[in-house]
């Protein structure tokens, strides 16, 4: 029985200039996240802009996978253990928030296009027959007086 054998979409970072607070042996055992391709867009920016960010940051390597734009994505994070942990948390943090994002989104569009097929409202058309108008002259009423105001003086 074959595997389906996954096409290499994307690969996102660069893992073949290292700085110089990282060590080659954190290379050997990377923290692997998998999640939907395009979560990575939308928690590292367009084209991963702000992978380089997150690795200064956090003092990791990421090296994203992606294999198509609709289907899954593996992030390798690459450094110490405790840092890899912190890094993983904040991705799947971001996931939930960015899940969260669509489906709100998407609701307000169903809400807004549920809005857009209701039956169009009957509009009647206008009276040709015009109702007369009062019009008052100017000056004829008099202004209102204002009201006067009592005031109770305190008896002492």
């Amino acid at each position: 029985m074959d595997t389906p054998k996954r096409e290499l979409f994307q690969v996102l970072g660069n893992v073949t200039k290292l700085p110089n607070w990282f060590h080659c042996d954190f290379l050997k055992s990377p923290k692997a996240v998998h999640l939907e391709a395009w979560l990575v867009e939308a928690i590292f920016g367009p084209g991963g802009e702000h992978i380089l960010h997150v690795e200064c940051v956090s003092h990791t390597l990421l090296h994203v996978n992606r294999w198509d734009h609709d289907g899954k994505a593996e992030i390798l994070i690459c450094g110490r253990p405790y840092f890899q942990k912190d890094v993983s948390k904040l991705i799947m943090n971001l996931t939930n928030y960015h899940r969260k994002l669509r489906v709100q989104s998407s609701e307000k569009t169903q809400v807004h296009e549920a809005g857009m097929q209701r039956s169009p409202i009957e509009v009647r058309e206008a009276s040709t027959h015009q109702s007369p108008v009062e019009v008052s002259e100017a000056g004829t009423q008099r202004p209102r007086e204002p009201a006067e105001w009592h005031v109770p003086m305190p008896s002492y």
